[in-house]
């Protein structure tokens, strides 16, 4: 039985740690709690968003008025057999690159410092340094929007750059299956670590962010971008546009999702004005801002 709490503050369960409440907020265990949750959505007639780690999303302070599900530790397991990967939604991406590279198997191991789960990148088609999700990927089991257990090919998740299917979608992924490589794992480690160096010495890992702020635009990465503009280092109130790397907003003491927001709008903003650039966001904004 699906246990849905009301007015709960969504600071705790999203990486930027700022913004408001949810009117109702549940956590699903099973399939049939997620079917419970959506019944429960639409009887309300209120919109249902499901998170993971909540690392890409910031909840307007004056709240989000309908349902958010986080999917709970039973959706948090994976197996290996062979070079075969099945994981469940909810199972943190960056455990899975780990152990894939201690168990000798390539095409995952490059993507241990996204933040996030299984089932986020699947949607984002996450990637790093040359690896992206759909590479490796061979199906998706979903739930579909006619409430059946469906599986899905890769063809049929139609990945683009950061994009999939399932973006602004009513399809609820369950659990992902990945075809690796075998490899030299002592490589594999020893090029992780690397990228994790680099990203601490790059990124602005010390301070809550959601990661990355803008998809790479045709007119070249979104950090440069925003740093041409003149932003990085920009503060407004609590949030700040990363001194380190500009395409992160970093919330350096109690910014609130306002913050947030009104300086990716203003980099969105000021990149056009200075470059004619019209960058897209990665992160949710769920609420009125």
């Amino acid at each position: 039985m699906l246990t849905i709490q009301e007015n709960v503050d969504m600071k705790a369960f999203t990486t930027f740690r700022a913004g408001g409440a949810a009117r109702y907020f549940a956590k699903a265990e099973s399939v049939e709690e997620i079917l419970e949750a959506k019944s429960f959505a639409r009887e309300k007639k209120l919109p249902l968003f499901f998170i993971g780690l909540g690392s890409n999303v910031v909840v307007s302070d004056a709240g989000f008025e309908g349902v958010i599900v986080k999917l709970g530790k039973e959706f948090s397991h994976f197996k290996f057999e062979k070079g075969t990967l099945v994981a469940k939604a909810s199972t943190p991406l960056s455990m899975i690159a780990r152990m894939s590279a201690t168990l000798g198997f390539s095409g995952m191991h490059l993507l241990a410092g996204i933040p996030g789960t299984v089932g986020g990148a699947v949607v984002m088609n996450a990637g790093a340094y040359g690896e992206e999700i759909s590479q490796t990927l061979q199906s998706v089991k979903i739930l579909d929007d006619d409430e059946t257990v469906k599986t899905f090919s890769l063809a049929d998740c139609e990945f683009s750059y950061r994009h999939s299917i399932f973006q602004n979608s009513k399809k609820i992924i369950l659990e992902a299956t990945f075809q690796l490589t075998p490899g030299n794992s002592s490589e594999m480690i020893l090029a992780q670590k690397k990228i994790m160096e680099e990203r601490k010495a790059k990124q602005p890992l010390e301070f809550p962010s959601a990661g990355s702020v803008f998809k790479r635009s045709p007119a070249g990465f979104p950090g440069a971008l925003v740093e041409a503009a003149g932003l990085k280092g920009k503060t407004l109130g609590g949030a700040q546009i990363s001194s380190k790397h500009a395409n992160f907003i970093v919330n350096i003491g109690n910014a609130t999702a306002q913050e947030i927001y009104d300086l990716s709008e203003l980099a969105k903003e000021k990149v056009f004005e200075n470059s004619g650039a019209l960058l897209e966001k990665e992160i949710i904004f769920l609420g009125k801002f």
